[in-house]
């Protein structure tokens, strides 16, 4: 089944109708991605998404997948937090490279936020 946009309308040809239908959108109503810096996202159970620079949320994809732009390498990737986590942490096993612009040093800092942010997260659960 594929779907054509054509102007404010929608043809669809599918198989299941056996010919070519259209339906008028308004695209006033159409939810649209959204573009945000980081701090948007950043809450106190995760902090990281502040070293992001720019988070843009596909609407309707589903799940916590979000294309997000690093800080300080300046590269775009598609991910949840747990991905922004290892790229920051410099972590294996997650599908994702580490941030080869921060050094040692601050890859401690982000895990000492991060290990502070998972105690409080702990602690709301108990």
């Amino acid at each position: 089944m594929a779907n054509r946009k054509k102007g404010k309308e929608v043809v669809s040809d599918s198989p299941a109708i056996g010919s070519s239908c259209s339906v008028d959108v308004d695209e006033s109503v159409v939810s649209k991605p959204s573009t945000l810096p980081g701090e948007a996202f950043a809450s106190e159970e995760e902090p990281l998404w502040k070293e992001m620079k720019a988070v843009t949320k596909d609407v309707g994809s589903g799940g916590g997948n979000v294309h997000f732009v690093c800080k300080y390498c300046e590269n775009t990737f598609v991910g949840s937090y747990t991905r922004i986590k290892a790229h920051l942490l410099k972590l294996s096993g997650h599908g994702i490279r580490g941030c080869k612009k921060i050094s040692a040093e601050k890859a401690r800092e982000f895990k000492r936020l991060q290990d502070r942010a998972d105690e409080v997260h702990n602690k709301k659960k108990t």
